[in-house]
């Protein structure tokens, strides 16, 4: 017996060029490729002399900072990147992140705080920011049928330059920010997110797929 299950999938996406820094490995460049756009996998020789700026947005892999010392070594490449004009999309890390000083701005990990429940209730903190507006109008329902759970290994304290965008919590825990943090560097967009988009677009979640396709198109401006 064999079974196939299709997803059509109703989103738009800016024709960004992708770079994508692999971390302890997931399928996140084969659900971007399914968006219609190219990724080009950058490895050690790309980070740290290869022409970074031909890329709009460059996407950071789970765990890169304890599994890619190539990337730690060039983080300020990553940065320059922002500063030029680039989006960085940073996807969860452990607490190398931030033991090794990786974020742009200063930032705290106090532990591996999750929200465990994939049902969790998620507030839009920034509805008018661009991540839940263009080109993906994004709503509610977009948080629907997740699995697993919702993020890991979230911030717990930030500078004030960043903007939390989104908050959710396990049922009598507290309150929690820091799963998606939104900042403007030099003419650049930076996002760390730890939302677990790994395990969403594997299994072809509609809503996890718009909203990444989104924090994809902020670099859509660089150019």
């Amino acid at each position: 017996k064999s079974e196939v299950t299709a997803q059509v999938l109703d989103l738009k996406v800016s024709p960004v060029k992708i770079g994508y820094i692999m971390g302890s490995g997931d399928k996140v460049p084969q659900a971007i490729q399914r968006l219609g756009l190219n990724v080009t996998m950058l490895d050690e020789k790309m980070l740290s002399t290869g022409n970074l700026n031909q890329f709009d947005t460059i996407v950071v892999g789970i765990r890169a900072s304890q599994v890619r010392p190539d990337y730690v070594a060039n983080n300020g490449r990553m940065i320059e990147f922002i500063k030029n004009g680039g989006t960085l999309i940073t996807q969860y890390q452990q607490q190398e992140y931030v033991r090794y000083g990786l974020p742009p701005l200063p930032a705290k990990m106090d532990g591996n705080i999750r929200t465990v429940d994939e049902n969790a209730p998620v507030k839009i903190l920034q509805p008018t920011n661009s991540v839940f507006n263009f080109p993906n109008k994004i709503s509610d329902k977009d948080f629907d049928n997740w699995v697993q759970e919702r993020n890991l290994y979230t911030l717990t304290s930030w500078d004030e330059k960043y903007i939390p965008l989104l908050e959710t919590h396990d049922e009598g825990e507290a309150e929690s920010k820091g799963g998606m943090l939104y900042a403007e560097i030099g003419k650049g967009k930076y996002v760390y997110t730890s939302y677990s988009w790994f395990r969403q677009l594997t299994v072809g979640n509609p809503g996890a797929y718009r909203i990444f396709a989104n924090m994809l198109s902020l670099g859509a401006k660089k150019r």
